[in-house]
């Protein structure tokens, strides 16, 4: 199961910042104070300036980081500096490169590279912590939630052999979407045919889609080459074979977990954050 992660691109702070007395005795103050771990109003001026964000998307983003911190060394989780490595390979092999160019290149944009490695570590250490969190999360969906989506998209589990279908191309996407919406309207930029389609000789996404369609309804519209779309109006299948539920629970597990990795992330720290002691002392 994929997670997808939003990562802060590393970028050195200019080295040259100068402050009045006055003006670095405000800034080094405490801003909040969440489980006994202070956040200092530099901080947060310094991570705004670094990510050229609002100092109060900076105060939200640094109070979730401690509390990521607290959870991460609550659990025990931890990231050897092999992990580190093997992902900095990882990304040298995707941008076709060897890791010793790799680094060369992450030096050249001024970028301290242990500074780098420690930055990744903290993200594989978020990595683990979300993972652990979505499969906790994940592992409450009970079978009553399983077969209530198989039963209600029985389409979607079952294999015709062949398709009795009405095949609407045109260059015009909006003219299809027209059609879709009153199926009496007519368009002159649409062409239509009449068409049967063998599954065993039709290209398995095209199978797939109109598997998934209800005889009697309008396919989603597709792009059919580099200037048309096509949708299809399924009338009838043939030879219709139903894929078992004990055959179709893994792919509906996964399924129902697209999308809820990252609610499940959210209202976990939602939820620690409602529980935590966070005391708020200045304003960024």
């Amino acid at each position: 199961m994929k997670i997808k992660l939003k990562v802060l691109t590393f970028v050195t702070l200019s080295a040259t910042l100068l402050f009045s007395p006055a003006t670095a005795g405000t800034i080094d103050g405490v801003a909040v104070i969440i489980n006994k771990e202070p956040i200092t109003l530099y901080d947060v001026f310094k991570y705004s300036q670094r990510f050229n964000i609002s100092k109060k998307e900076s105060m939200d983003i640094l109070v979730r980081q401690k509390l990521e911190e607290s959870e991460i060394k609550k659990l025990g989780i931890n990231v050897e500096n092999f992990e580190v490595d093997q992902y900095i390979e990882n990304l040298a092999i995707n941008n076709k490169m060897s890791q010793y160019d790799f680094l060369n290149m992450i030096r050249s944009k001024n970028i301290d590279v242990s500074e780098y490695k420690e930055d990744l570590k903290k993200k594989l250490q978020r990595d683990k912590l979300y993972k652990q969190i979505v499969s906790t999360k994940m592992h409450q969906m009970s079978d009553g939630e399983l077969q209530a989506y198989y039963n209600e998209n029985l389409n979607e589990f079952s294999q015709a052999g062949a398709f009795d279908v009405t095949i609407y191309t045109s260059a015009n996407q909006q003219s299809l979407t027209s059609i879709q919406s009153n199926p009496m309207s007519a368009a002159s930029d649409v062409e239509l045919k009449e068409g049967k389609l063998d599954a065993s000789k039709t290209d398995p996404k095209l199978a797939a889609l109109l598997n998934k369609t209800a005889i009697g309804k309008f396919s989603p519209i597709v792009k059919s080459d580099a200037t048309n779309y096509v949708m299809f109006f399924v009338k009838d299948k043939q030879n219709v074979q139903n894929v078992s539920f004990a055959d179709a629970k893994n792919y509906i597990y996964s399924k129902l977990g697209e999308g809820k990795e990252q609610k499940a992330i959210e209202e976990y720290f939602e939820k620690l954050k409602s529980s935590a002691n966070i005391q708020v002392l200045r304003a960024p």
